[in-house]
């Protein structure tokens, strides 16, 4: 499994990673300086919470072509799951000799192993020179200056030839690199120069030379170890006896990604589709990051958020467990509540924590909603009572700040959603929709954890909270909900901030602006709901699942118009019709399937699939098409919970020990698989037939509970000794665990 990518301009990225090391170069080889979190800072090799190195670039020359020394650059890159491969051929000149780089980040031993194989095809020897100069930058991750916590200082470094290794340290901080080479250097030189690209920062640098003869036909291997570390030197020696250890490392990591592909397979077909499925799985895993005594979780994209974040996880986890990782799941709530109880202690969810554990933003109403829903929905999927009855008191007071956001009475928190446009910290909707689910998802776990009096306390908030969010943020005229409930004389007041943020602010936008105040009639200082800019927030009262039947078909139809949707998915707001975002495009494919568009949540699906390796191979960006992350956490939400929890409506229920499935299969598949699918303390794999009046749905489990289909208006279904009550089939399994179910439309029966 590999793509293939011919080196151009604009370059793209490439990522070689472990949970340990984040190596983040250019597709043709280079290192060249990007970010704007730490300004030029974001590329090379991170290994959290420091950078190590800058990069390292080589240098050949065939004196035999009577070549001049070229700093050699990649015409062809492979991006495997595993590890990097680079090929160096119509830039070599007249040479006999091809090079061919390799890079692989190992998960058994922090840092990186690079491997330059040189070929001679020649029939007579050839002498070459090749020089490999490596960069460091000793560098804390972003904030960590900005905080006053840390002050990178200027790195210093020797060569010791009696281990074949350079060793660097910041002069002002205990941050350490290591670079050894497995093969003795002809010659080695240390001190400040540059190779080809001249990189930012106070690092230092180190050549290694070799002279080397290649016989006709030979191919001559040199491999490097690179690492480093924010504890010691010692640590770095650790780090460089594993890695020159000879273990094999490439089995191991295929082993990873073979354990990760197996689960959760997809077979719909659509080849293209079930490619993008596997490789989203990979990036997910490849943001994993583990930055020891601070903490294991997943990142929320690369390269420029390499750190933790409340918001992008509690849509991640639920793909997360859909992929079957209930470890890393588990390890991302538990420490997004440790941190937050640690900068807020009052139960708010922090935005983002650097991998030094340092807080810049406390957070926003919306993530502390979500990461309620976020446990909620882990314990349904894994049956993990521990962790709910440890993180209970948080939960608790989590909920406590939310209520005490609501500053009028009117059951709405106040602060930034998602969207956080400029100026609008006002009653948003995703603020408003998230809460409403929290409280029925805190209640719910308070009822299964024994706490009857806090589960009805929840439960009277929840039906409240519901009912105000139906009666205020209703639009009726627009058969929409809308984006947030603030006075007239609020938002006007916001009026030059908000259409101020446009790419392109046109006469037509302040038009459409004014005309949704001139709509407001009544006081300036009452609260209303306003339509401001048809965000893709709207859709998160069906997302959660809290709008009626009618309502939502009314708002889904709206947000499935040339209004919402644009050539790569759902636009971040109606009002611009510009970027557009993966997460958009999921939560409105999630609210489309959840109540039974499949069709529509298909369509989303595969237009933000188009732009998997338009910018980078492997990779899907962030923002849709080809800008942003080039690797999201929240692309993991967006692909597989519409698929996996709404098409073939898997819906564990920890607590009653049963699977619910409630499928919206769209009509473009006439046969679809998925398999191996983790449900609580098993598996469960469905396969389904297309049949002119319904379908046949074939269950297989492993180790699971009671399976229940639930049965939509018009339909009824048969299975070996089942029978439909209230809407559900439970459907008995046999000694293997397998079930058979034929579901019927009654219309296409009378037709």
């Amino acid at each position: 499994m590999s793509l293939f990518c011919s080196t151009g301009a604009p370059t793209p990225k490439c990522l070689c990673v472990s949970e340990k090391a984040k190596l983040i170069g250019a597709a043709d080889g280079m290192f060249p300086d990007f970010g704007h979190h730490s300004e030029r800072e974001m590329g090379g090799l991170w290994m959290h919470p420091i950078k190590v190195l800058d990069g390292f670039w080589l240098r050949f020359r065939d004196e035999k072509a009577d070549q001049v020394d070229t700093w050699i650059i990649a015409d062809r890159f492979f991006c495997l799951p595993h590890k990097n491969v680079f090929d160096y051929g119509a830039n070599l000149g007249h040479t006999r000799v091809t090079i061919r780089q390799e890079r692989l980040a190992p998960e058994s031993a922090p840092g990186v192993v690079v491997r330059y194989r040189f070929t001679n095809h020649d029939d007579e020897p050839r002498a070459v020179t090749a020089e490999l100069m490596v960069r460091t930058e000793l560098y804390p991750v972003w904030y960590s200056m900005d905080s006053g916590a840390y002050q990178d200082g200027p790195d210093e470094g020797a060569w010791e030839a009696e281990t074949g290794t350079f060793h660097a340290k910041d002069r002002d901080n205990p941050w350490f690199a290591g670079v050894q080479c497995q093969t003795p250097p002809t010659r080695v030189r240390t001190g400040q120069f540059f190779g080809p690209q001249q990189t930012a920062g106070q690092g230092i640098s180190a050549s290694f030379l070799y002279e080397m003869t290649l016989a006709a036909g030979e191919e001559r291997v040199l491999t490097f170890y690179m690492t480093g570390s924010a504890v010691s030197r010692d640590e770095v020696e650790d780090n460089l006896a594993l890695l020159s250890s000879g273990r094999d490392f490439e089995q191991e990591k295929q082993a990873r990604y073979d354990r990760l592909l197996g689960r959760s397979r997809l077979s719909v077909g659509e080849p293209r589709l079930e490619e993008v499925w596997q490789w989203i799985k990979i990036n997910t895993d490849w943001l994993t990051v583990d930055a020891g005594p601070f903490g294991r979780a997943l990142a929320a994209g690369l390269p420029e958020y390499p750190w933790w974040f409340g918001c992008d996880n509690c849509y991640a986890i639920q793909g997360l467990l859909a992929m079957g990782e209930y470890r890393l799941a588990r390890e991302t709530l538990k420490l997004l509540a440790d941190y937050s109880d640690r900068v807020n202690g009052n139960g708010r969810v922090v935005h983002e924590i650097t991998t030094y554990g340092l807080c810049s933003n406390p957070g926003n109403t919306q993530e502390t909603a979500h990461f309620v829903t976020a446990v909620w929905h882990y314990w349904r999927w894994t049956g993990d009572a521990t962790l709910v009855e440890e993180l209970l008191p948080f939960l608790g007071k989590a909920m406590a700040w939310l209520k005490a956001q609501d500053d009028d009475g009117d059951l709405f928190p106040s602060g930034y959603g998602i969207i956080e446009i400029a100026g609008l910290n006002a009653e948003m909707i995703d603020s408003i929709a998230y809460t409403v689910q929290a409280w029925q998802c805190y209640g719910e776990m308070c009822r299964a954890m024994g706490r009857p009096s806090e589960a009805e306390e929840a439960e009277r908030m929840f039906r409240l909270s519901r009912e105000a969010l139906e009666r205020s943020m209703w639009d009726e005229e627009m058969g929409s909900y809308c984006d947030a409930y603030a006075s007239p004389a609020f938002v006007r007041s916001r009026r030059e901030t908000i259409l101020g943020r446009r790419r392109e602010r046109t006469p037509e936008m302040e038009q459409a602006f004014d005309a949704v105040l001139a709509r407001k009639t009544g006081p300036e200082d009452a609260e209303v709901g306003f339509l401001i800019n048809g965000n893709w927030t709207l859709a998160t009262p069906m997302e959660t699942g809290l709008a009626p039947e009618a309502r939502a078909a009314r708002a889904l139809a709206y947000l499935n118009t040339s209004d919402f949707v644009g050539p790569y998915g759902i636009y971040l707001n109606a009002l611009d019709k510009g970027a557009m975002m993966t997460i958009s495009t999921g939560a409105v494919a999630v609210a489309q399937a959840r109540y039974g568009y499949g069709d529509r949540a298909l369509e989303l699906i595969r237009r933000m699939a188009a732009t998997f390796g338009m910018a980078n191979p492997g990779m899907m960006s962030e923002m849709s098409p080809d800008y942003g992350c080039v690797c999201q956490a929240w692309t993991a939400y967006a692909l597989f919970v519409p698929v996996v929890r709404h098409m073939f409506g898997i819906q564990p229920v920890a607590g009653e020990q049963r699977i619910d499935l409630t499928p919206a299969m769209p009509s473009a598949w006439p046969a679809a698989e998925l398999t191996h699918v983790r449900v609580l303390s098993g598996e469960i794999s469905l396969r389904y037939q297309r049949r002119d009046n319904g379908y046949t749905m074939t269950v297989e489990t492993e180790s699971c509970p009671a399976v229940r289909l639930c049965l939509r208006d018009g339909q009824r279904a048969e299975a070996a000794g089942a029978a439909a009550e209230g809407g559900w089939l439970d459907i008995p399994l046999d000694a293997s665990g397998k079930a058979v179910v034929t579901v019927t439309n009654k219309q296409a029966d009378q037709a």
